[in-house]
């Protein structure tokens, strides 16, 4: 028999790539039927939790308050978008700003009632694998089978995944599989054919990552390959506090980085090692160092933020436009989502924000170190939280936004813990105290 929490869960695991697909229309046909098509499987989700509602006549609260801190945040982002549109930023309308708000509005919302439905939680990280993998298998069918691009971004040369919201956001899917996959290594040791099968899943990702040559993708994925590797991932607390200096530590250390990834092991890897190409990190120093300039010297806006593309507004990138010939300079953005959301809403909403994945990045370590039902998703929260400093990846509708949507949502769910669980933590908690 089927029941509710099937359904639930197989319009979750239909999302994503339906997500995707949604992001090649919008880039490619039309902007606000893509944003609504890729929202429609939250839509129905949600939709079906409240007619659900209203037939069982039980309601109760079961987020905690940082669900209420995360609408807040969502809030200000869509309000980001309306400022933008009352200071008559181009290429926007109201239409517009309507369907973007309901793709930031309704993933979260659609992801904790999957949350509800599915309240031990032991099957939310292979639904996730699954629905991410059915994301990747509609892209290499749509550039194989059919030659489709994206539409909004491509490089002549390179994989360019057609049904993504840009040609990055490729590159990251594929390392966050990957880092899944090495987490289900374990589960599968002892068959050979499992793991032989996991192994060319695995293989195949690290091919296709390779000719998609997103250079700081492939950094970023061999850190945290490393530190899974000698155990270390949930033993340094300080990599969230590390990380938000990201972009200082690589404007300062360009040329250290350049002679490291001039060693023929990196250089094979990575294809592209050229002094002026890698100490710009490909122009993007450019872009950040205007955006910290306006941040230590200029300051206009900086509490509230100057709305979606804020950069536009106070003119702060027409050199890099100039240097690219970029004659629309509304298309261009920082390559970071930390200074998009710092410059587009401010000291207010960036400090949300830095609040919350403090929360994601604490919630997910403790179950990695107890590893529970959520261990698999601490080294993506970790990939997100690196990944965000250098790339619009987690910025506005993309994917990594609504990855960190769907990681959040476990944070914000008042769950009963099992025995195993309580003991776990304890155990865990007495030896952070003796230390």
């Amino acid at each position: 028999m089927l029941e509710k929490r099937d359904i639930i869960n197989s319009i979750f695991v239909a999302s994503f790539p339906v997500y995707g697909i949604g992001s090649y229309i919008s880039a490619a046909i039309s902007p606000s039927t893509g944003y609504l098509l890729s929202a429609a499987p939250f839509f129905v989700i949600v939709l079906f939790y409240l007619v659900d509602l209203l037939y069982r006549r039980n309601f109760a609260i079961r987020v905690n308050g940082w669900y209420l801190l995360m609408v807040l945040f969502l809030v200000s982002t869509v309000s980001s978008l309306f400022v933008a549109l009352h200071k008559n930023l181009p290429d926007t309308n109201p239409t517009l700003m309507m369907a973007r708000s309901a793709l930031l509005l309704f993933p979260f919302q659609a992801f904790v009632v999957v949350q509800l439905y599915n309240e031990e939680g032991e099957t939310l990280a292979k639904l996730t694998f699954k629905s991410l993998s059915l994301l990747l298998l509609i892209n290499l069918i749509g550039f194989f089978a059919f030659g489709i691009t994206n539409a909004l971004h491509s490089i002549e040369g390179r994989l360019n995944f057609p049904f993504l919201d840009g040609f990055y956001s490729g590159s990251c899917l594929l390392a966050i599989l990957s880092l899944m996959m090495l987490h289900f290594f374990r589960d599968v040791r002892g068959d050979a054919f499992k793991l032989t099968g996991w192994f060319a899943y695995f293989g195949l990702n690290l091919v296709l990552l390779f000719y998609i040559n997103s250079r700081l993708t492939k950094l970023v994925f061999l850190l945290i390959v490393i530190l899974l590797a000698f155990n270390l991932l949930g033993k340094l607390r300080s990599i969230y506090w590390i990380s938000l200096f990201t972009v200082p530590i690589l404007l300062s250390t360009g040329m250290l980085l350049y002679e490291v990834l001039s060693l023929p092991v990196f250089s094979s890897i990575l294809q592209r090692v050229d002094l002026l190409d890698v100490t710009t990190f490909n122009g993007r120093a450019f872009l950040w160092k205007d955006a910290l300039d306006w941040l230590m010297y200029d300051q206009r806006g900086l509490i509230l933020g100057n709305g979606y593309r804020g950069h536009y507004f106070l003119d702060l990138v027409s050199d890099v436009a100039e240097l690219w010939n970029e004659k629309d300079l509304h298309h261009l953005h920082l390559h970071s989502t930390s200074l998009e959301i710092l410059v587009g809403q401010g000291l207010v909403g960036y400090g949300i924000f830095l609040l919350l994945f403090y929360r994601l990045f604490s919630y997910l370590r403790n179950d990695y170190r107890m590893k529970g039902n959520y261990a698999i998703f601490f080294s993506v929260a970790v990939f997100l939280l690196i990944i965000m400093q250098v790339d619009t990846f987690l910025y506005m509708e993309s994917l990594g936004a609504l990855l960190f949507m769907w990681l959040f949502s476990f944070a914000v769910m008042h769950r009963k813990k099992k025995g195993k669980e309580k003991v776990r933590e304890s155990i865990i908690q007495e030896v952070e105290f003796q230390n």
